[in-house]
């Protein structure tokens, strides 16, 4: 009876699974950023970037400080991302691994001319997570690896931190692979210099984020500006902590609220087959008046409440005005057709193109509710003018 039992422990040894082809982390290169230009001569220019483990340590007692940048970037060129790719990495002692990868950035020309073969490379490469933060670069992407990381020690930390705090739209090569046409809204970044503390006074290059990139079947075709970025905000759903900002309809002045939760619904119209219904529910809180209007009048918060209404309705059609005019379904409204009217959809799908920018109607309803108004009605300094 022992030797059976020792016998079916050596058996049972024999199918564990070992990690015989294993790669010591400290063998590795880890990728933070992948940074994709259009290159000379039809080439693509890859940019990766790597934290020096090294460098990274903060200068605690006991330990000495470190100097110089806490990450490296290396760009090489290819005809594809691949062949760019294994020429950086017969050049480094390493291997490259892209388990670490939060964010690419597509230049602006390389935007234009298509992002086929770097969705190609994504969905191909094993190690490589296909919900990446997606951002266009409004000039070269290597541009942005000269970017000082303030608050953080790399550039990728601060950039998947726009999508994290959805100041930015959140956008994924799987938003791309689950289209059917190739038609997707992506964040654009902004690239300025400007005098920092951290730097002592001196110019340093700073990354924002500035409007939407609109891309249709996979190649970016036109952009919407901050103001109808917002719009694309709320038709994604994604707003959060935002500020809506409007004028006080007595006097004019900026006030201020801030949103608490906001759903968004898209639904097709039962009756008429290529229109569709958006319905926003919004609750705020009023966090700042510049304004000597009434706030004790529920009068008074009802026509703020419109006014609000209207500029979230009129931000959202903005945008999708431009999607039409660029003949892009950015925002994928025939998937919403697809999913209710699967009959019509497979008539309209071939030329669904040329249907959402001719025929597809949208109505846009905003329902804001503001919930808090503060401790005070009025702003403190009406009652001193007051007394």
């Amino acid at each position: 009876m022992k030797k059976v039992f020792i016998f079916s422990i050596v058996i049972s040894m024999l199918f564990l699974s070992g990690c015989w082809s294993r790669v010591e982390i400290n063998e590795r290169a880890f990728v933070t950023t992948i940074l994709v230009d259009k290159g000379k001569g039809g080439n693509i220019d890859v940019t990766l970037t790597f934290p020096l483990p090294n460098r990274m340590a903060t200068g605690q007692s006991g330990s000495s400080e470190t100097s110089g940048k806490p990450y490296s970037t290396l760009t090489y060129s290819g005809v594809n991302i691949s062949q760019a790719f294994h020429k950086m990495q017969v050049d480094i002692p390493r291997r490259i691994s892209f388990g670490q990868t939060k964010v690419v950035i597509i230049g602006n020309g390389m935007a234009r001319e298509g992002i086929t073969k770097i969705l190609e490379f994504i969905i191909r490469e094993p190690s490589l997570n296909i919900n990446l933060a997606m951002f266009v670069a409004p000039g070269k992407a290597k541009d942005i690896i000269n970017m000082v990381p303030a608050f953080e020690r790399s550039q990728s930390r601060i950039l998947s931190g726009f999508s994290r705090s959805q100041i930015a739209l959140l956008t994924t090569p799987k938003d791309f692979f689950e289209t059917v046409n190739g038609d997707m809204a992506v964040s654009i970044l902004k690239v300025g210099k400007r005098k920092m503390v951290s730097e002592n006074g001196k110019k340093a290059v700073w990354v924002g984020t500035d409007g939407i990139a609109l891309f249709k079947n996979y190649k970016m075709v036109g952009k919407l500006s901050t103001y109808e970025g917002r719009g694309a905000l709320w038709l994604r759903n994604t707003i959060i902590r935002a500020l809506v900002t409007i004028k006080s309809p007595t006097d004019h002045k900026d006030i201020n609220l801030s949103v608490i939760t906001a759903k968004t619904k898209i639904r097709p119209s039962k009756k008429e087959p290529y229109t569709f219904d958006i319905h926003i529910n919004v609750e705020d809180d009023l966090s700042e008046s510049d304004s000597t209007i009434d706030l004790s009048r529920e009068s008074n918060i009802r026509k703020l409440e419109l006014i609000a209404e209207r500029d979230i309705e009129n931000r959202i059609k903005a945008a999708l005005l431009m999607t039409k005019k660029a003949g892009t379904d950015a925002f994928q409204f025939g998937e919403y057709l697809s999913w209710s009217k699967p009959k019509i959809w497979k008539k309209a799908k071939g030329n669904w193109s040329s249907i959402y920018k001719d025929q597809v109607k949208i109505n846009v309803y905003v329902d804001l509710k503001i919930k808090r108004r503060g401790t005070e009605n009025n702003p403190f300094w009406t009652k001193e003018l007051s007394s």
